[in-house]
């Protein structure tokens, strides 16, 4: 939960930061096309490493600007994923760049960058004096927003690592009073919630309860407010309405951890109300929920309670019955531990079974699995020697043939001397001879590309990409040749994937982009066109028969149809 929370907060200044420097064009590519894709990759942790394909991609041909653009983001990036160290020296660059440019958006976000890492640090001090960096632009450029949510990073800050409440409460006040002024509901909240605690751990509870009142007016509690207003009543001494309050949460859907903090707050209450049998409800049902690791501390706290209740009823035979309930007390405990020793062998050897029957289980399915894997593979490379089989006896045999039959017939007609009709039905056969090498020509090509096997992927797609205007090519990264069996199921599906496009969709305008690294290689075919359903059937080679190929070549496809057009995305890993 708290990467995802920094995830949000550091792309939430990465895209409100970008300065209006509009678009840049690579020559391969669109700078901002690929920057947005990034942006879009880092919202979820899973695609931390897409993301970093394509910043990679971008940070050689990257100037000025965008150059500290994505730095910052890779900056980022290694911040998330722990790599701190390179994680500083990313965001420094790109810091440097950003002041050089004097670009005061982006280094806003920089500043925030490196709060956020010196947080991760436990650093306070350096936390604090990056975000002031960055709160002292937002102010200058007047950002409410920005200001909010760094006045609520100073003080978090403050509150959570140094755990100094004098210092945290004045900024948490001024975010609040940002986020009024910008009506920014979820930072007033928030800090409002901070306040409200700080004030009831420092005895203010009169100012804690004032505080949580008016976010209740203005449509602004939660469940943690509810939380508060039980402890306030609970140190005021006001048992009923603090166990009102904490039953009430009990209403709605909550979470097993605010369930465990509940109960043991209810429990609390009971205990300091006298309470005992309520106490001990209470407490049975707090102790239910640990992990079984905790069961024998859970029946000493119990067993205890249940002797303290003992003894409050009976004071006048504490003294007779003292040795032996201490007897019994120790024959519990021997009991409860020997049961639960018993127990815990009786869960591991379940444990045990269980996961034996899941590895056996998954085993089975990763044979299957390799099977159909291999069956596969072994069906791609006979369709491959088959189009080579077939590309050669079209050319060497079939074409060669046709070739010859058409210098005879062309003899022929030199040496004629028959009259008019018979030239006109020469020349007829010679066009039909023309049309049909032609055609002999391009299914052999199709079959299999002189391009393909001669230079490699590159120019095979560029040269298909060249027949068509409405299709524009770019090719990042590394040209080397990779498999060759890759390389031919990489450009038949692409072709598969424009011909769709063409023929289904509509788009007048079609983008293909492959990025090549030294472990990987990444196709992108994105249209314009009306889209579609992924999960319907489609005749010819089908997105089924297309995913197939994918998994067969370990690859990964994602695609993203939407009513104004279309992106499809394959990567695949390659051997060194």
């Amino acid at each position: 939960m708290k990467k995802v929370i920094f995830i949000t907060v550091a792309l939430f200044f990465a895209a409100s930061c970008h300065s209006p420097v509009g678009k840049i064009a690579s020559p391969d590519g669109d700078f901002q096309t690929l920057f947005d894709k990034s942006l879009k990759y880092m919202e979820y942790p899973f695609h931390i490493d897409s993301a970093m394909m394509v910043l990679r991609a971008l940070l050689p041909d990257a100037q000025g600007v965008h150059r500290a653009k994505v730095l910052n983001l890779i900056g980022v990036s290694h911040d998330i994923t722990g790599q701190y160290d390179s994680a500083a020296t990313y965001l420094y660059e790109a810091l440097r760049l950003a002041e050089e440019v004097r670009d005061d958006s982006l280094q806003i976000s920089v500043y925030n960058n490196l709060g956020m890492l010196q947080y991760a640090l436990h650093d306070a001090d350096e936390s604090v004096n990056y975000y002031r960096k960055a709160l002292a632009i937002a102010e200058k450029k007047n950002q409410t927003i920005l200001v909010a949510r760094l006045l609520n990073n100073i003080g978090n800050t403050y509150l959570t690592l140094a755990g100094d409440f004098e210092k945290a409460i004045p900024y948490f006040e001024q975010c609040v009073e940002a986020s009024v002024q910008a009506g920014y509901r979820d930072a007033i909240r928030t800090a409002s919630l901070n306040l409200a605690e700080i004030y009831s751990a420092q005895g203010d509870l009169d100012k804690a309860l004032h505080t949580v009142n008016r976010l209740a007016a203005e449509g602004l509690t939660d469940r943690q407010a509810e939380y508060i207003l039980g402890g306030i009543a609970f140190k005021k001494g006001d048992y009923p309405e603090a166990i009102r309050i904490y039953q009430q949460m009990f209403r709605v859907l909550i979470t097993r951890e605010w369930e465990f903090t509940i109960l043991k707050s209810i429990a609390e209450v009971y205990k300091a109300s006298g309470n005992l049998d309520s106490t001990v409800f209470y407490l049975e049902k707090t102790f239910a929920l640990r992990d079984t690791l905790h069961n024998q501390q859970k029946t000493q706290s119990i067993n205890q309670l249940k002797i303290e209740y003992e003894t409050e009823k009976d004071k006048t035979q504490i003294a007779t019955l003292e040795e032996e309930k201490r007897l019994i007390l120790w024959l519990g405990i021997t009991v409860a531990a020997v049961l639960l020793l018993a127990l815990a062998a009786l869960f591991l050897l379940w444990r045990w079974t269980v996961q034996k029957r899941r590895l056996a289980e998954q085993h089975v399915k990763q044979l299957e699995q390799e099977k159909q894997l291999i069956a596969t593979q072994a069906l791609l490379d006979g369709e491959l020697q088959e189009r080579s089989r077939i590309a050669r006896d079209l050319h060497d045999s079939l074409g060669s043939k046709l070739t010859g039959l058409k210098m005879n017939l062309a003899g022929m007609k030199n040496d004629a001397s028959n009259g008019k009709t018979e030239v006109e039905n020469f020349d007829r056969a010679m066009y039909i001879l023309d049309d049909s090498i032609q055609d002999m020509r391009r299914v052999a090509h199709h079959l299999m590309p002189d391009t393909l096997s001669r230079f490699g992927l590159k120019a095979s797609v560029s040269d298909f990409c060249d027949t068509l205007p409405c299709v524009k090519f770019a090719w990042y990264g590394d040209e080397s040749r990779i498999d060759r069996k890759l390389e031919d199921m990489m450009y038949r599906i692409t072709h598969e994937l424009m011909n769709n496009a063409l023929k289904h969709s509509g788009a007048s305008h079609i983008l293909v982009q492959i990025v090549q690294e030294s472990d990987r290689i990444a196709l992108t075919v994105q249209d314009n066109g009306c889209g579609f359903d992924p999960s319907q059937h489609f005749k010819g080679m089908g997105l089924a028969n297309i995913r197939t190929r994918v998994t067969s070549f370990g690859g990964n496809l994602m695609i993203d149809s939407k009513a104004d057009g279309t992106e499809i995305n394959l990567e695949f890993r390659i051997e060194s």
